[in-house]
């Protein structure tokens, strides 16, 4: 009997070895890395949209959302995220806002990763960006403008948030912890 409780505890102690290693590993692994990225005050970059702006735009949420140098925007509903990161912006022409994009689609079946995309893209002043299944408006302002979030079945359920960051591949949805969900306007409220 005494054989037997030792290879048990000496069992046990061997798992709660493996299991508090693993913990830390993954743990403070993350705790370095969020050190060291700067986070955006997602607060001071939103505000709300004036009607005189409603108008010309159409259905769109109240919040509007401002790009700055160094920001990336990212997107997430259900498994698929997004990030947009701004490159440049140019006055008066076709395409004013340059900026790249990666997309990754929800994973098949819950199992295997979804297919990624990445590139740069252009909008002009007023128009549209997709991204996958995202849709947004973006029209010129200070620095880098602002960015609309139409009211449509596509948006429902889309969460936002803005980090900064060198490259929209260095972004992690994962990693982020304040996120501003859009929903329909007749069920917003507290």
């Amino acid at each position: 009997m005494n054989r037997h409780s030792y290879r048990w505890r000496s069992l046990a102690v061997s798992v709660s070895f493996l299991i508090v290693v693993t913990w830390g590993a993954v743990h403070v692994g993350r705790g370095h890395a969020s050190e060291s990225r700067a986070h955006v005050r997602l607060v001071r970059l939103l505000e709300e949209v004036p009607e005189s702006e409603r108008a010309s735009l159409g259905d769109v949420h109240d919040l509007k959302v401002r790009l700055e140098r160094g920001n990336i925007l990212l997107l997430r509903r259900g498994g698929a995220s997004a990030a947009m990161m701004p490159i440049e912006a140019v006055t008066g022409a076709k395409d004013s806002l340059r900026y790249f994009y990666y997309v990754e689609h929800a994973p098949f079946l819950w199992v295997l990763p979804g297919q990624k995309d990445k590139g740069i893209a252009t909008v002009a002043d007023g128009g549209s960006i997709s991204m996958d299944s995202f849709s947004l408006l973006w029209r010129a302002g200070s620095d880098f403008g602002w960015i609309y979030f139409p009211e449509s079945l596509a948006n429902r359920k889309v969460r936002f948030s803005v980090v900064s960051g060198r490259t929209v591949d260095e972004a992690d949805p994962m990693d982020t912890k304040y996120w501003i969900e859009l929903g329909p306007a007749e069920a917003s409220g507290f």
